[in-house]
């Protein structure tokens, strides 16, 4: 066992907030060496890595990717960095764990997407880590073997108390990826189709902003990242989803993910399963997680009941490390990995089939409402549509 451990690779991570910490310390736990850190400013850089006891600091991004200890990069920061550091470590030939959403919008997440496509052999991951629940895992086998019949419903609730920090950042600004739609509805988007199997057609929500001020951030600048959102996606063979998410509600965090069909109903509620058949009028629990907290976030004061990184969340990061660990585990080269271990993990073109419906889903709320299809990029526009036309044409008239 030691010496596996030793042969895990160097992890370069990008970001210094409080999500960046927690996968510090899951992956330090996880006997991965976190070899670099990259933060907004160098002093920045260097309180955290101090903090978590990672020997090398900078605010320069290539430092980090060119570093000689670092074989796979993990994506902490802000969305709107997101594409471009991902597709730039692809390209020096580093594997990628990119926090979700994959970039501000489809366009970004598409280059993802072609970057992970040209280096096939590197891994290009999104850290979805519900997918490594138990409790989802086995609901998902229970829904494949037809246990509640066809999929008629899905119902997702979560609440939880604001995202937002004392001080401005980009969580306040809907352009910089705030707000709760990118934070937790991306990640409801992904385990619905995760869980049914089935992508979404076409969708209809609603997106508002009631705290535009608080005690602490007032004055000229103003929180435009939306507190609350409300959509419905319908599904390829007809079920439809209904997602509340609400971050007015502080205290405990709710988290429900409900799938009925027409022979019974299975959800999981925070980390554990619940099921009913159409024949009974009680639940009875099917699965209770037991994944124990680790020592280190309790020491960076983080539970697992912490409104950064409330109970599926982070335990399905813990989960999802794990089959990393694996993965790297099983081959002798530290740049190489094992796919199977990791197999039912989001991948960049999940990322992109995500982002394609949250803007979607923006998209409707701009338009009242409506319903939106779901079109999901497949080459990336032309940014001069005009000249590229007329050059045709010209081309053209010259046979």
């Amino acid at each position: 066992m030691p010496d596996k451990v030793k042969m895990l690779p160097g992890i370069g991570v990008f970001g210094t907030g409080s999500l960046s910490k927690v996968m510090v310390c899951i992956l330090q736990s996880a006997g991965f060496k976190v070899a670099a850190l990259w933060g907004r400013t160098n002093d920045l850089a260097e309180k955290v890595a101090k903090e978590l006891d990672i020997p090398f600091y900078t605010s320069k991004v290539d430092d980090v990717l060119l570093h000689q200890d670092v074989d796979v990069v993990c994506v902490e920061n802000p969305p709107h960095l997101h594409a471009q550091i991902a597709v730039k470590t692809l390209g020096i030939g580093k594997h990628v764990l990119c926090e979700r959403p994959a970039g501000l919008c489809q366009l970004d997440a598409f280059r993802m997407v072609n970057a992970a496509r040209y280096y096939p052999t590197l891994m290009s991951l999104m850290t979805h880590g519900l997918r490594f629940l138990p409790a989802f895992i086995k609901m998902r086998e229970m829904i494949q073997d037809n246990e509640i019949g066809e999929i008629l419903i899905c119902e997702v609730r979560v609440h939880c108390g604001s995202l937002l920090h004392e001080k401005y950042n980009w969580m306040c600004d809907e352009v910089m990826g705030g707000g709760v739609l990118n934070t937790i509805g991306s990640h409801i988007v992904d385990v619905i189709t995760y869980l049914t199997n089935q992508k979404g057609e076409k969708v209809q929500g609603t997106l508002k902003t009631y705290l535009k001020q608080t005690d602490k951030i007032k004055g000229i600048r103003h929180i435009t990242s939306d507190d609350f959102c409300s959509f419905q996606m319908q599904l390829e063979k007809g079920a439809c989803a209904t997602v509340t998410l609400n971050s007015h509600m502080p205290g405990r965090f709710l988290h429900e993910v409900l799938i009925v069909g027409k022979n019974g109903s299975l959800v999981v509620r925070d980390a554990d399963l619940y099921g009913q058949t159409n024949s009974s009028y009680k639940e009875e629990i099917l699965l209770a997680d037991t994944t124990d907290e680790l020592p280190c976030l309790k020491k960076l004061g983080i539970s697992s009941h912490s409104s950064d990184l409330p109970v599926p969340y982070l335990k399905g990061l813990v989960r999802l490390v794990d089959a990393l660990k694996e993965s790297f585990g099983k081959v002798e080269d530290r740049r190489s990995w094992a796919e199977e271990a990791v197999d039912i993990a989001a991948t960049f073109e999940d990322g992109l089939y995500v982002q394609t419906v949250l803007d979607a889903i923006r998209k409707s709320n701009q338009e009242n409402g409506e319903w939106q299809k779901v079109n999901i990029m497949t080459e990336e526009p032309d940014p001069n549509p005009f000249l590229s036309s007329a050059l045709r044409h010209s081309q053209a008239s010259l046979h």
